[in-house]
């Protein structure tokens, strides 16, 4: 056999698997969102009216607005905490270095789920932290964190950041070191060094850590209805609701395209403020 008849084939698998699993579910998906609903049962009937709803009424748009701040959040705050420890790891002459991954990679042993309500047990009514501060004397009464988007917003970015560190951490991995050294003798200090030289170089780990983070971050249910709950809608608690509570698939698939939308529409300008720069 042919060499490229051979490279064909073994790209045939990966393309059939994608196409079955993920383009005609999209697909399917994307029809569904389109059809008109009677008695919660989906009809051959096309309609926008799926779109006009949850692009017009304020709980919807607010939900959207929501998830898409909560993803932007989460990815600039894994790659903010995720650069320093990422470089910390590559850079390191310690023996420990293995030891120190290991434990900087140790959140993803455990379930986002007992994570999540890991948050949920620190900080509720009467958790440690409301407890210490009011034994300190610094509050007079419990401070009310949950329900909140800054808990969902941090609960994210606890569960994301071991992706962050690693995106990036492969990025300074295909960084030599004398680069930095090289500035430095030149007269340069740490922090122009690590403006001029490091960051640029590091552009894709950062892209990339910032992509991951917000792309698990809009579609993720778990933590937002355990720190969020009813008052903090999502964009994925609204798919759940409607597709199992209200067994209203038309809306809920119109809900999952708007989701595929945004982060489709957030890759695109990431991509085009990236080529820019570098133009």
């Amino acid at each position: 056999m042919k060499p490229q008849g051979s490279a064909y084939l073994l790209a045939a698998f990966p393309a059939a698997f994608l196409l079955l699993f993920f383009a005609l579910p999209i697909l399917l998906l994307l029809s569904t969102s389109m059809l008109k609903s009677e008695d919660m049962v989906p009809i051959a009937q096309l309609t926008t009216a799926n779109f006009s709803t949850l692009l017009t009424k304020k709980l919807y748009v607010d939900a959207i607005l929501r998830t898409i701040g909560i993803g932007v959040a989460v990815g600039a705050l894994v790659v903010v905490l995720g650069y320093p420890v990422a470089y910390t790891l590559v850079r390191t002459q310690s023996r420990w270095q293995p030891v120190l991954v290991a434990l900087a990679l140790s959140p993803l042993l455990a379930s986002v789920i007992v994570r999540t309500y890991g948050w949920w047990v620190l900080l509720n009514h009467d958790g440690p932290i409301n407890n210490f501060l009011l034994a300190m004397g610094v509050i007079s009464a419990p401070l009310r964190m949950l329900p909140s988007t800054a808990v969902i917003i941090v609960g994210l970015a606890h569960a994301l950041l071991p992706y962050g560190v690693l995106t990036i951490m492969a990025a300074l991995n295909g960084v030599n070191p004398n680069l930095e050294r090289a500035a430095m003798s030149l007269g340069a200090g740490r922090v122009r060094t690590f403006v001029s030289v490091t960051l640029p170089l590091t552009a894709s780990g950062v892209i990339g850590g910032f992509l991951l983070a917000f792309g698990v971050a809009i579609g993720a249910y778990a933590t937002p209805a355990i720190l969020g709950g009813p008052g903090t809608q999502t964009m994925a608690t609204l798919i759940y609701s409607f597709m199992m509570t209200l067994l209203d698939w038309s809306l809920g698939s119109a809900m999952g395209v708007i989701l595929l939308a945004s982060s489709f529409v957030v890759l695109a300008l990431i991509m085009l403020a990236g080529r820019r720069s570098e133009s």
